[in-house]
């Protein structure tokens, strides 16, 4: 598989590049008032208001450091949640160090062993260039309640505008 490398802190992250809509360099995001300290806020993307994550301020309580490897990944909703159209609605993933892509074989993956609460998000984990690469799992970086804040429904169902 492919994978999109980065860091949060000294670590090597990944996110199978089959998920990843693309990848855009940081931009000005509308802070969003008594949001998670994660939520960096919002931004346009092309013509959708698009939330960012700040992944190293999840992971860590630190935000990403602006460098010119600091890029905003962007992850269709519909790759989240099945109930979601493809190309409507897009999560912007603010990470550090994106510089590449590695080929890494599904064989080399193994589970950690480790089941953590408060980041189920974090998944697999292989040896790659003498360090470890845990891919992140896209569908799980999303509570309900943060769903409900960052892409509210009407009552009818449908994502309020």
């Amino acid at each position: 598989m492919l994978v999109l490398t980065f860091r949060i802190g000294e670590y090597v992250y990944g996110l199978e590049a089959q998920a990843v809509a693309e990848v855009v360099p940081p931009t000005v995001c509308k802070e969003l008032p008594r949001s998670p300290d994660y939520v960096k806020g919002l931004f346009n993307y092309r013509g959708k208001v698009t939330p960012v994550v700040d992944l190293s301020m999840l992971a860590m309580d630190t935000p990403c450091i602006s460098r010119m490897s600091t890029r905003i990944v962007l992850i269709d909703l519909a790759d989240l949640d099945e109930g979601e159209e493809r190309g409507e609605q897009y999560l912007g993933l603010l990470a550090e160090n994106i510089t590449e892509t590695l080929k890494v074989a599904d064989s080399d993956f193994e589970d950690s062993g480790l089941e953590i609460p408060d980041a189920p998000w974090l998944g697999r984990v292989a040896r790659v260039n003498d360090c470890m690469l845990q891919l992140l799992k896209p569908h799980k970086l999303l509570t309900e309640e943060l769903r409900q804040v960052l892409f509210p429904k009407d009552d009818s169902g449908s994502a309020q505008e």
